[in-house]
């Protein structure tokens, strides 16, 4: 019995790391234009239909402002501790066009109106 068991931990422990992979992305920038902040993005599952873009102070790393796509639903935030409300019943804006990071750079723009 304790074979068994040896033998299926390694056998999780080899498969975990790829199961967590395979539920989204690290983080990376997207194209930002203003200075002292970054616009960083990251997918979390649901073939990129799920999601998270914040703009963070560059210096403080502090979120300035979010949006967070559940794989149906849209979110948004401005401020680290402000609350979050659902922006749209449907995230299909930004599923649909063909520039989807420029996308959502101006929907973060609006929302710190800019």
């Amino acid at each position: 019995m304790g074979r068994a068991r040896s033998a299926a931990a390694l056998l999780f422990a080899l498969v975990s790391p790829t199961l967590w992979a395979a539920g989204g992305t690290g983080t990376y920038p997207l194209d930002w234009g203003h200075p002292g902040e970054t616009l960083e993005y990251r997918s979390c599952g649901c073939a990129d239909s799920c999601w998270v873009a914040e703009v963070k102070n560059r210096r403080t790393r502090q979120t300035l402002a979010r949006l967070r796509c559940d794989c149906e639903r849209l979110f948004s935030q401005t401020g680290a501790r402000g609350p979050e409300v659902e922006r749209a019943p449907s995230c299909a804006a930004f599923e649909v066009t063909a520039d989807k990071p420029g996308a959502i750079r101006q929907a973060l723009e609006k929302l710190l109106k800019r």
